[in-house]
């Protein structure tokens, strides 16, 4: 009996080290996976990819403007306009109020309507070497409800730009459409828990 005991004691001290490597190797790899399941929650998007196309308009500072807003996918793996609120949109590359002046004193703006010319589908934006970019009309969300979009008859265009008052209202630009297709641009002071389409700028 007593060498019994002193076989199990040996497999005992033998084997517990490796047990306890796997034990603890499993622990941290479920952590880092949970750890990186947050941080996807925090953005959802694309963004952590580099998926997100830039057009160069032929601007003097050589800033970049997305093609695009940033999409997210949905349930079904279908990509859709991602909606965030000022806080989470501010720690991403979004335009500066000097950009957005940058791009209404450089380029051209012209609005596309409906044939009825009631309902304003957004505005393309054409720049000094002929590129463009095109801003559609998306609205913006207050709770999980879209409003300002095509679908209810009028059409305006909502993005965050950068704002670092104090304060719940942030600065946003919008672009609607008025009487004879005429497009207005401005930035507005916007609620910060909306959440409005992303569009993002980088240097050339």
């Amino acid at each position: 009996m007593i060498e019994l005991k002193e076989k199990a004691n040996n497999y005992a001290e033998e084997n517990v080290i490796s047990v306890l490597k796997e034990a603890f190797a499993k622990v941290y790899a479920d952590g880092y996976r949970d750890g990186y399941k947050d941080c996807q929650n925090e953005i959802p998007a694309d963004l952590r990819n580099n998926q997100t196309e830039f057009v160069d308009l032929g601007l003097p500072s050589g800033t970049m403007w997305a093609a695009d807003y940033e999409n997210m996918e949905d349930g079904e793996g279908k990509k859709q306009v991602l909606y965030l609120p000022h806080g989470k949109a501010s720690q991403l590359n979004i335009p500066t109020k000097e950009q957005w002046e940058e791009l209404i004193s450089n380029c051209r703006w012209e609005g596309s309507w409906s044939s009825s010319a009631i309902t304003f589908y957004g505005v393309y934006c054409i720049g000094p070497n002929g590129n463009s970019i095109f801003f559609r009309s998306k609205g913006l969300m207050k709770e999980s409800q879209i409003s300002d979009s095509p679908n209810y008859g009028g059409g305006k265009v909502y993005f965050w730009i950068h704002d670092n008052e104090e304060g719940l209202e942030k600065k946003a630009i919008k672009v609607s459409g008025k009487k004879y297709r005429e497009d207005v641009e401005e930035i507005i002071s916007v609620f910060s828990g909306y959440k409005l389409p992303i569009r993002l700028v980088k240097a050339k």
